[in-house]
């Protein structure tokens, strides 16, 4: 059991989900490794979300919220 105040307690809880999609078959190895090229990038910038990135992060929010048809494509 990971304790909650771990810093990385919320990103290796989403690494175990990851790990078990793998081995129940509904989630491809790639999807494992693309969390952990995600991971590499949060200890490279310091594990901060960025202004930039979350100026993105809401514009694609408004972008699904105001879009007559909108769709999510999910990669890795």
């Amino acid at each position: 059991m990971i304790p909650p105040t771990h810093p990385r307690y919320r990103s290796l809880l989403e690494r175990e989900r990851v790990v078990e999609g793998v081995r129940d078959g509904y989630v491809a190895l790639q999807g494992l490794i693309a969390h952990g090229r995600g991971e590499c990038f949060d200890y490279l910038i310091g594990e901060a979300t960025q202004p930039f990135a979350e100026r993105a992060i809401e514009a694609a929010a408004a972008a699904l919220l105001t879009a007559k048809h909108p769709v999510i494509s999910v990669n890795g």
